[in-house]
């Protein structure tokens, strides 16, 4: 707990959230990561790995894997050479750097690999790492095109490869605990789900800064364009690729795909969604994007259906809400709250009949239903908080190292990955064909 008491921490928690928490409070605790040290892990059973990509996030990856027991890194991989120096101050220590990440598959010291690259590279290095016998964590969203989530699920399993998808939500113990909760049957029967986050900041729009020596001759850009469309160097291009459909999926790609991950582990999903319709558009980031900075959809799934509303122009936090006949589960932040609801009448529901015949149906009625005046209850809330410090990104590289450590199946394979990715997808069609998106899962593909 970091020197902070249990009873301090829901003290100091409690008296910031008020009245919103009118029943119990109870902290989670984390996975056995947290009580691992470093002698835990044999020298024998060190994972060497190799990383691709050490942008934005690939950074902040590197950063949490070298930090966790039983894990080297031994080489990266990046067109751009300021980040083959940044990956050897990260790891302070001159591990080789190249910009050939076939270099990285070649090499006999790498156990498996970790690549942050935009997503229109996820296909072609997810498959060459399993051909090459390498296990490979790569980054959401799984795809960047429908069909190529078909081609690295075949390679994954002719190769017997681990593949683990990089959305974190997968491995919270926050929505862990929403799932026990679902399963339980704490709400009854779920028939829609909500998913809400919001940004308000330039670099929330993917509005990168471009490093002041970027050039063709520092960055290698007929590489880094692979499939995409051949076109002169553009530094906003390279660095805020986000903002492009050439490269990456905009809101969905980016954020959906946190949402939707939360929602398909919570509930059990095993495919895409049947049906997604969308709307939003661009309203204030007009900086030559060619994807919207607000988007709504609505997803049809066989037993629910889900909204998802995201913006890149107000700041909202993070809420994917269960709503069920029985109560509902919210995930806000680090914590999950259960709202228990009866969903019984207290009389009967005959506003418009006169009173002596309703008096005469309300004694009978009373005898035969659960519910009579006078004995409600107040229905209590309870809230599940992550411990102080608690990290879902390490617990789900660590997930993926004990994977490639015990062959055990990964946590968020290319399935799992795909039906996600497919969803981003099915938004970003209806959006863009201003059409309802319909998933047919027989021919594997997007119908309008």
């Amino acid at each position: 707990m970091d020197g902070i008491s249990r009873r301090a921490f829901m003290r100091d928690t409690m008296a910031t959230a008020g009245a919103t928490l009118a029943g119990r409070a109870f902290l989670l605790e984390p996975e056995a990561l947290a009580a691992r040290s470093p002698r835990g892990v044999a020298p024998g059973d060190t994972i060497r790995f190799g990383i691709i990509g050490v942008g934005m996030q690939g950074s902040g990856l590197l950063r949490t894997a070298i930090r966790l027991p039983g894990v080297e890194c031994v080489a990266a991989c990046d067109l751009y050479d300021g980040r083959q120096q940044l990956a050897k101050e990260i790891v302070d220590k001159a591990i080789p750097t190249t910009r050939r990440y076939q270099e990285l598959l070649e090499n006999k010291d790498i156990d498996c690999l970790i690549a942050a690259v935009p997503d229109h590279w996820h296909k072609q290095i997810v498959v060459d790492a399993c051909a090459a016998g390498k296990d490979i964590y790569c980054e959401k969203p799984m795809t960047h095109h429908v069909p190529e989530g078909f081609e690295m699920i075949a390679a994954e399993k002719k190769n017997n490869r681990i593949v683990q998808i990089g959305s974190q939500r997968r491995s919270s113990i926050i929505y862990a605990k929403a799932k026990e909760l679902l399963d339980q049957g704490a709400v009854g029967n779920v028939c829609l789900v909500e998913g809400v986050m919001g940004r308000n900041d330039p670099c929330g729009a993917w509005q990168y800064t471009v490093p002041p020596d970027l050039s063709p001759e520092t960055v290698d850009w007929e590489t880094w364009l692979g499939a995409a469309p051949k076109r002169p160097f553009d530094k906003l291009r390279w660095t805020r690729w986000r903002c492009y459909q050439d490269y990456g999926e905009g809101i969905p790609g980016d954020l959906f795909v946190h949402l939707l991950t939360g929602i398909h582990y919570i509930t059990g999903i095993t495919g895409p969604p049947e049906r997604a319709r969308s709307g939003g558009g661009l309203f204030r980031w007009n900086d030559g994007r060619d994807v919207p900075d607000v988007m709504t959809t609505l997803y049809d799934y066989p037993k629910f259906c889900a909204t998802l509303r995201v913006t890149l122009n107000t700041y909202t936090p993070e809420i994917t809400r269960l709503m069920g006949d029985r109560g509902t589960i919210e995930i806000h932040g680090e914590t999950v709250t259960l709202s228990p609801q009866d969903g019984l009448d207290r009389q009967p529901c005959a506003p418009g009949w006169p009173k002596k015949i309703k008096a005469e149906y309300a004694e009978h009625w009373h005898d035969e239903h659960e519910s009579k005046p006078g004995t409600q209850t107040a229905l209590e809330s309870t809230t599940f908080y992550a411990p102080p410090g608690y990290d879902e990104d390490r617990e789900h590289l660590w997930n993926f190292f004990e994977s490639v450590r015990t062959r055990r199946p990964s946590v968020e394979d290319a399935t799992f990955g795909n039906n996600t990715a497919i969803a981003c997808h099915m938004a970003n069609y209806s959006y863009f064909h201003k059409t309802t998106a319909v998933w047919d899962a027989a021919a594997k593909m997007i119908k309008g």
